[in-house]
């Protein structure tokens, strides 16, 4: 009995951080997700528009062409895009730490969303039903998780930035981020999780869908 009442003040108490961390971030969300969603939706047009000519040297993404052409292994995938992404978030997580930097944080997320959509546009084109199957069941679920996750670091970072403008509060000190672990713990736990996965179902489908590809 005592342990279900517990479970239940803990469920309570993460229902209740959850709507606290909405409620304080929501128009910070709701600002940077409109800026995701300009990146994916101009990456994709970008993308369709480069149907003529195009190879899979074209691909933005180095890292999947190298283990396409069988360059690297899938571990060597998984930790390309675990270091590459925690080295966004230091970036982010630097640049608030001056009010005037915080344009960095849009221009990531605006460059990381317009190149998932350009990536997954160019597969389609490639490899048509087969880069259809990919995209759809690997490559836009994985990087829209990552983006995610970003985005919410993004959003915690970017808040502090504003509401601190006189840098009575630094980014940069231990207090922040001890402030902030439960959001940067779930930030690369998502991440992991999602390139993990990747990481897992890519040489799978790759060799049995992708045309050409053996």
């Amino acid at each position: 009995m005592f342990k279900s009442r517990g479970f239940s003040r803990g469920k309570a108490w993460v229902g209740w951080s959850l709507k606290e961390h909405f409620s304080q971030y929501k128009w910070v969300y709701i600002i940077l997700g409109a800026v995701c969603l300009a990146g994916l939706i101009t990456g994709f047009i970008v993308g369709f528009n480069r149907a003529e000519n195009i190879s899979l040297e074209d691909l933005p993404d180095t890292v999947l062409v190298s283990f396409i052409n069988k360059d690297i292994s899938n571990s060597s995938l998984f930790f390309s895009r675990l270091f590459a992404f925690l080295g966004i978030l230091i970036l982010v997580w630097i640049t608030n730490c001056k009010p005037f930097l915080c344009f960095v944080t849009f221009v990531v997320l605006l460059y990381r969303s317009f190149l998932i959509g350009i990536n997954c546009s160019i597969l389609i084109i490639l490899y048509q039903v087969g880069g259809v199957i990919n995209v759809i069941l690997i490559f836009l679920p994985v990087h829209l998780l990552a983006l995610i996750a970003l985005l919410t670091w993004c959003c915690v970072c970017l808040h502090s930035n504003w509401a601190n403008k006189k840098l009575c509060f630094n980014l940069l000190s231990l207090e922040f981020l001890s402030s902030k672990k439960w959001c940067i713990i779930l930030v690369i736990i998502t991440a992991f999780i999602a390139y993990l996965v990747e990481c897992l179902l890519v040489p799978t489908l790759t060799s049995a869908v992708f045309i050409g590809v053996t």
